[in-house]
């Protein structure tokens, strides 16, 4: 189980694994908008039958309207990794549908037919149970379930009967379901950040592994060109140390670069930056936003921090490392591999110049 406040609010959780969850809820929106859509629109043969003569075209006309609004949502494909669009999608979805049952019922209580009809009832439970469909937070549960328990009692009031026993057993029946809805939707949240950690952290280092660092590297290209802002990548090795192996064992290795990735995690700033195992005794941080100056005076200060410390390592003995790091910035219309390569590049400038130091991609 992940700590209370990773499950309480979106607010803690990393730059990274928000797009993840968006892309996510992207998805989801997008199975849920077709079937409403095709729901929406195949329930007028059905009102047809059950409802009266004198509101089957406005009820019609309303689930027409929706129908195209859900149809609207599936097709909306505009950055499907954006936490606020994510956000946004979700309320569409949940607002869409309670407007047209505040609408339907409205006209239903205007004409007499309220209690007549079978089945409009049952919109506020079906909203609320469809939290459960969604990776949500504490916060994001408690929030739609005010917004559905507002309208339950503003449509109470219309039909006069707020506070009979019919009215207070629905309400009962709604915060009921939202527990349920609400505990299903952060258990998903809990599972997808379990999940999450496992497929994506270097085992050892608890850095991001290759794979996350490569697709989110790709992510953080895509924003910084869209926003015309610089991003910076740094590729580090650490200096000689299969001969540090083969002098300490691996065992002696291993700390090492447990304490490699502690400076490294130390010197990323929060939601932002990335910092992950490339492989071996390769690491690479991405720095979104960051110029060339900027992202050598990180590169400066990681370096003086490795010459500064020492590791116990299993044999009692106190010993030091250093590391190569090569730095690169995003250039206009570069891709992945060419922004790595040249990262790559200056890596092995810096070690041919005696290592223990940083160089700058051409």
């Amino acid at each position: 189980m992940y700590p209370i406040l990773e499950l309480f609010s979106a607010r803690g959780h990393t730059h990274y694994f928000q797009h993840t969850r968006s892309f996510y809820t992207y998805r989801r929106v997008r199975v849920i908008a077709l079937i409403l859509a095709v729901l929406q629109s195949a329930w007028i043969l059905v009102d047809h039958y059950l409802l009266p003569a004198d509101v089957q075209l406005p009820i019609a006309i309303a689930r027409v309207l929706s129908s195209l609004f859900f149809l609207g949502l599936f097709c909306w494909g505009q950055r499907p990794y954006s936490p606020r669009l994510a956000l946004l999608r979700q309320l569409l979805l949940f607002l869409v549908l309670t407007a047209f049952h505040t609408f339907s019922t409205a006209l239903l209580i205007i004409h007499g037919h309220e209690q007549s009809v079978a089945g409009y009832q049952f919109f506020p439970f079906m909203i609320i149970s469809m939290m459960a469909i969604f990776p949500l937070a504490i916060v994001e549960v408690l929030g739609l379930t005010l917004l559905l328990l507002l309208v339950e009692l503003v449509t109470q009031l219309s039909r006069g009967n707020l506070g009979d026993v019919s009215a207070i057993n629905n309400l009962w029946l709604l915060l009921v379901l939202a527990v349920v809805a609400g505990w299903a939707a952060v258990n998903q949240l809990n599972m997808l950040l379990v999940l999450y950690r496992q497929a994506t952290r270097d085992a050892l280092t608890g850095l991001a592994n290759r794979r996350l660092i490569l697709e989110q590297l790709d992510t953080d290209m895509a924003l910084s060109k869209d926003a015309g802002k610089p991003l910076a990548v740094l590729l580090f090795d650490l200096d000689k140390f299969k001969g540090f192996n083969d002098t300490y064992g691996h065992a002696a290795g291993d700390i090492v670069l447990k304490y490699f990735a502690g400076i490294l995690k130390k010197h990323t700033r929060k939601k932002l930056d990335l910092a992950g195992r490339f492989g071996g005794e390769e690491f690479l941080m991405v720095l979104p936003g960051m110029s060339a100056a900027e992202a050598s005076v990180v590169a400066e200060s990681i370096g003086k921090t490795c010459r500064e410390v020492s590791v116990q390592v299993p044999s009692g003995e106190k010993v030091g490392f250093t590391t190569s790091i090569g730095i690169a910035v995003l250039k206009k219309g570069e891709t992945q591999s060419e922004l790595i390569r040249r990262a790559d590049e200056a890596l092995y400038k810096a070690k041919d110049s005696g290592r223990d130091q940083f160089k700058l991609a051409d």
